[in-house]
């Protein structure tokens, strides 16, 4: 088996967090998110979770840049990984990690099953992680008490974009 690789969850971090791979990789956080997992879940659990990616966009029709039917991909993700129980909560941790810049232990059942490792428990990846969250992105915010904002920046209430609020209402 090869270990995962940084492209591979580049593709499944695009689908789960609907940021580009250029945003993502803005970040600077792509490797030691990667690196999180691996340690967190080990190389089994992430190759099965880039596995099962790679045939739920295979399945809706498209390739790795290529368009696909977007509500037969919702469904796929949702049954093949979301929906299962050893996929799902990595695939959660893999979004909440990408937009808090924490990875969250795994639940009970989950390391009763499949094994807990010292790098699963609930941690801060990196000092940057926080300051590089995909939520201010989001929110259109800078994270309180980094990457100050400017002079009477908080004045005004965050603004979502619409890109963010296109699917919220479904």
């Amino acid at each position: 088996m090869t270990g995962p690789s940084l492209q591979d969850f580049l593709s499944l971090s695009v689908d789960l967090t609907a940021f580009d791979e250029t945003a993502l990789l803005g970040t600077g956080m792509a490797e030691k998110y990667l690196a999180k997992v691996r340690a967190a879940c080990g190389d089994e659990a992430v190759v099965a979770l880039l596995d099962a990616h790679r045939s739920a966009r295979s399945d809706a029709g498209g390739q790795q840049r290529t368009a696909l039917d977007r509500d037969v991909f919702d469904r796929v993700l949702r049954h093949r990984i979301f929906g299962d129980d050893r996929l799902g909560p990595v695939a959660r941790n893999v979004i909440k990690l990408w937009f808090a810049g924490t990875w969250y232990a795994l639940p009970p059942e989950w390391t009763d099953r499949y094994g807990a490792r010292a790098a699963g428990e609930t941690s801060t990846v990196t000092a940057a992680s926080y300051q590089e969250g995909l939520l201010w992105r989001a929110i259109g915010a800078n994270p309180p008490g980094a990457k100050a904002p400017g002079y009477g920046s908080w004045a005004e209430p965050p603004r979502i974009e619409d890109r963010y609020l296109k699917g919220a209402t479904k």
